[in-house]
């Protein structure tokens, strides 16, 4: 047990992490800033949910058990539990006995599994009580009919006890977990009191640069992955098998390479020469560069390429250059953390601003 709550954490980090990036921009987009304690309730949420599936539907059967005569796994007496109870009872046992009986036991577990739903939708959504209640019910009711039907007829047979008492109990642990969430603070920012302000400009902060770099990074690789994904699928569909032809195929590896690196290096310039000039990254977290210098368009190309072109130019070099360009990379993250104008921006003498109305600057530039 311990093992599999381990490997569902992990599961339900691993895909926090890939959702964050998403995530951040819908804050930036929604909120106009970042909200550090909606973002753990929602990791929070990610691993509780993959905590849930684990728990209520793996590990999987087998076909050797599936071939056995299995009976039992419907049970629609929601007294069951009470009277295997009553049953131990009278057969001689305490009833400290029966409290601290496996039957109490998962009638405390289905309650205690359901209790973080109900005060997590509570901080991160505001449900009422009533509401958390309800949305319990509908998930164990869904879990239970999972369970019913072998995972909707995917697995290859039913495996688990569909009960109807478990539903009863995960219900109340949600009512529980809600009211237990009416005693704490708030924990979570108000998403109506963070929409409302998201018009008005914020201060340049470090971690909206590094934000808005992250978006970047993210951005520009997955333009990398895609076109190298659609030349490879190209590739082997008009060349086909090329396992015997190893010295072609890493010829091509390099042209992918290369027109991939040519395609993320030509966003990083369309940007820079449309609008406002900031990247993508920039856009979405609300900044904006500033050149009051002449050819200002001219400067904010430079300022553009001159941290991720030069990377990028390295990169498709020699691995060497490749390991420059990375520590190029490094040296800009790391520049924000002792000035918010950045690496790219000092350099060019160009300034960082809000992009909405009456924006602040960061008062250090």
């Amino acid at each position: 047990m311990i093992q599999q709550a381990l490997q569902s954490a992990l599961v339900g980090l691993g895909i926090a992490v890939v959702c964050f990036v998403p995530y951040l921009v819908y804050q930036y987009r929604r909120y106009g800033q970042f909200s550090a304690s909606r973002m753990v309730w929602m990791v929070a949420l990610l691993v509780y949910g993959t905590a849930l599936v684990t728990y209520t539907l793996f590990p999987l059967p087998s076909q050797a058990w599936c071939a056995m005569p299995h009976s039992g796994l419907l049970e629609l007496d929601p007294t069951i539990y009470f009277r295997d109870m009553w049953a131990m009872h009278a057969a001689g046992t305490s009833w400290i006995g029966v409290a601290t009986s496996w039957t109490v036991l998962q009638m405390a577990l289905n309650v205690l599994l359901f209790m973080p739903l109900g005060i997590i939708v509570r901080h991160l959504w505001k449900l009422g009580v009533a509401r958390a209640t309800l949305l319990g019910l509908g998930i164990s009711l869904l879990i239970e009919l999972t369970q019913l039907t072998g995972n909707w007829f995917t697995a290859p047979c039913a495996y688990r006890v569909a009960d109807v008492t478990d539903l009863w109990n995960n219900t109340l642990g949600a009512f529980l977990g809600a009211v237990l969430a009416l005693l704490t603070p708030r924990l979570a920012a108000d998403a109506n009191v963070l929409e409302a302000m998201r018009a008005f400009a914020k201060p340049v902060t470090r971690g909206r640069r590094w934000a808005g770099m992250l978006i970047d990074a993210v951005a520009l690789g997955v333009v990398w992955i895609g076109v190298s994904a659609v030349m490879a699928v190209a590739y082997f569909v008009i060349v086909g098998d090329t396992s015997t032809d190893r010295q072609a195929a890493v010829a091509f590896n390099q042209v992918i390479t290369t027109v991939a690196g040519v395609c993320c290096f030509a966003v990083v310039v369309v940007f820079a020469l449309v609008g406002s000039g900031a990247s993508l990254g920039q856009r979405l977290v609300y900044l904006q560069p500033v050149s009051t210098r002449r050819r200002a368009r001219l400067w904010l190309l430079v300022r553009a390429l001159v941290v991720q072109g030069v990377a990028l130019a390295l990169v498709l070099g020699t691995s060497s250059l490749g390991l420059f360009g990375v520590a190029w990379l490094g040296l800009a993250i790391a520049w924000v953390a002792f000035r918010p104008r950045g690496l790219s921006f000092t350099l060019t003498g160009c300034q960082i601003v809000d992009a909405r109305p009456n924006a602040p600057t960061t008062g250090e530039l």
